[in-house]
């Protein structure tokens, strides 16, 4: 028979469920840590919240002051803000869309132009009734005198062209099928169209009408010359099959402005596009790939605001202008709105530290001198605030104060006592094993190196039992310390065969500074015991004086290292077997609470295999010296 399990909590009832039914305690642990964590997340939600609202509306006076005028003066700020920011938007936006769109139109307009004259002006030279017939009659006759005289009469023909329409800027005639190819040209031409056929030709169309082909804008074909033109290439027959070809062009520069120049159109920029969707032309100071399409490069073209006007055989002009041009005003206006914000704001700043200095400064100075609380009442000067309530606040805290100083005098005279009782308990409870093994030590001597050794450590050994065991002051100078630290260590150098290294640097001009007995030599004696394990080891200790009236003393070993735990112990007093005169950290820190306090702190450093680092820093001057030296006397 199958055993039963039970599942019992405090949500449901205790339920008997067997193995091999389909509910399983899986599902009711699942199902409770489920809601378990809804509850978690609906309670960090709230907390959220309440921070949040703590953040908007502060438990401090200041903080509400501040959040109440803030916000007094950004709303009517953003209000109107926003909406002169529509209003302007949009008329201005509309003004500066329809000037940009009038000169476009007008540049569009006049390239139109240019078209028709180019196309009109092709017409007089092509046959059928017009020049053609005597350009075909000139390229047909084989007699000199009869071709001379038809030359020079195309030639004053072609002179009356030019000169009848000032918008051509430069033509000439190619004969495909002749040696000297380009003739009739109105000026010198540049060498490389000189021997260059049709089809080497570098003009790239722009659009076909008929069967006139136009060019989009290219560098002109005169020598000497560097101007950007547009031009026409038209094909006229003649005779039985034969073919010429008629080139005008007309200056790009007087039809659309270059960018740049100093007029109204200044940092405008052009590109030409053909009627099939790529761009032919571009005066933009970044580099477009040739013959991209215009939808292609609008990433490129981010930068630029664009107009676009199209002509009536399917080519584009389009306008681009830099939008920081663009909205050049708009953005003037945003810099003024933002400084007088700012100046909104800063008036603001003033109420707030106006009403900071009426109202919650009285209320810092109280704070700050409730902080600052100690057994000097001199701090508790009198508050002018010129607000009576404050005043009279204040006042009836200075005299609270004057009696918890009272109070909190006597009981620390009565610590006091207590803690100094406690040390010298502890200094009475010397470990006689410390005496028992230098007592061997004197022997060993007497019996191995005779009487000289004997002498020299039964000297040292009662300057350290002098200095332990003397009723004199517990405040000692830095430099009777050290000699009784001196003292201690050439005691284990000569018990342990001069096995310790111990070194000792001091400031000159603290040696005279008093400090409290055996602060030294219980770290020294914990180093010896606790930390160095081998010949080899070194003890370094160091006073020097630092900023602020205080004293760094630090004692490092390179030994072995202690754990957190033994760390923990040495300061608690249960370092195990004691050594020494046995009194250990645990004293020391005591020594320190007792006539530092607070102004007193220790610390220890120590990891595994590297060694331990002991540091104090104490105040240059013990607090009650005097009364101490009294009252140790006294008993």
């Amino acid at each position: 028979m199958r055993r039963p399990f039970v599942i019992e909590t405090r949500f449901s009832h205790i339920k008997t469920l067997h193995s091999n039914q389909k509910i399983t305690y899986r599902y009711f642990f699942r199902r409770f840590k489920i809601k378990g964590g809804e509850r978690a997340a609906k309670g960090r939600d709230r907390m959220n919240v309440r921070r949040l609202l703590q953040w908007l509306w502060p438990d401090t006076l200041k903080g509400r002051l501040s959040i109440l005028l803030i916000f007094v003066t950004i709303t009517p700020i953003v209000l109107i803000g926003i909406t002169s920011y529509f209003w302007f938007y949009q008329v201005q936006m509309e003004k500066i869309n329809a000037s940009y769109e009038t000169v476009l139109r007008s540049e569009r307009d006049a390239l139109e132009k240019a078209f028709d004259n180019l196309a009109s002006v092709s017409q007089l030279l092509a046959a059928d009734g017009g020049l053609g017939d005597d350009i075909a009659l000139y390229m047909q006759s084989e007699d000199p005198l009869e071709k001379t005289k038809r030359f020079r009469s195309i030639d004053r023909s072609l002179t009356n062209i030019i000169y009848s329409n000032p918008s051509i800027h430069s033509l000439f005639v190619y004969f495909e099928e002749h040696y000297k190819t380009i003739q009739f040209e109105s000026a010198p031409l540049k060498h490389r169209f000189m021997i260059a056929s049709m089809d080497d030709m570098p003009f790239v169309p722009l659009f076909q009408a008929n069967q006139l082909t136009y060019n989009s804008p290219h560098p002109t074909v005169l020598h000497n010359s560097d101007k950007t033109v547009l031009s026409l290439l038209r094909p006229i027959s003649y005779g039985s099959g034969q073919t010429y070809y008629v080139y005008l062009e007309t200056e790009w520069g007087q039809l659309v402005p270059p960018a740049g120049d100093g007029a109204q159109t200044d940092d405008v920029y052009h590109l030409l596009v053909g009627n099939d969707g790529a761009i032919r032309y571009s005066n933009l100071p970044l580099e477009l790939r040739e013959g991209a399409k215009l939808d292609d490069e609008r990433v490129a073209l981010r930068a630029y605001k664009s107009f676009s006007m199209t002509g009536k055989n399917g080519w584009e002009l389009v306008s681009l202008v830099k939008r920081s041009v663009y909205e050049k005003e708009v953005q003037q206006w945003r810099i003024l709105y933002v400084i007088m914000s700012c100046l909104s704001l800063v008036l603001t700043v003033g109420a707030v530290s106006y009403i900071w200095r009426m109202v919650y400064r009285p209320l810092q100075t109280m704070n700050k001198a409730m902080n600052r609380f100690s057994h000097d009442g001199n701090h508790l000067q009198k508050l002018h605030t010129r607000l009576t309530e404050f005043e009279v606040i204040y006042s009836s805290f200075r005299d609270m104060s004057r009696r918890i100083v009272e109070l909190i005098t006597e009981v620390e005279l009565k610590e006091k006592r207590k803690g100094e009782l406690e040390v010298e308990k502890l200094i009475s409870q010397i470990n006689p094993h410390f005496l028992h093994n230098t007592l061997n030590t004197i022997q060993w001597l007497a019996l191995e190196k005779g009487q000289r050794e004997i002498y020299d450590l039964v000297k040292v050994f009662t300057r350290v039992l002098q200095y332990n065991l003397g009723k004199r002051s517990m405040i000692v100078k830095i430099r009777e310390e050290l000699a009784a630290l001196n003292d201690y260590i050439e005691l284990q150098n000569i018990r342990y065969d001069h096995r310790f290294k111990v070194d000792s640097t001091v400031d000159s001009d603290i040696a005279e500074v008093p400090i409290p007995r055996f602060v030294l030599q219980p770290i020294v004696e914990n180093a010896l015991y606790h930390g160095i394990s081998s010949e080899q080891g070194r003890i370094t200790v160091k006073l020097k004086r630092m900023t602020g009236r205080y004293i760094l003393i630090t004692v490092a070993d390179s030994g072995q290292g202690m754990s957190p735990d033994t760390v923990a112990a040495l300061l608690k007093g249960e370092g195990g077997k004691s050594t020494g005169i046995g009194i250990g950290l645990n004293y020391v820190q005591k020594m320190l609470d007792v006539h530092y306090g607070d102004a007193a702190s220790m610390s220890i450093d120590s990891r595994i295999g590297e060694g331990t680092t002991v540091t104090i820093m104490i105040p240059d001057s013990v607090k009650g010296e005097e009364e101490h030296d009294q009252g140790i006397a006294r008993g």
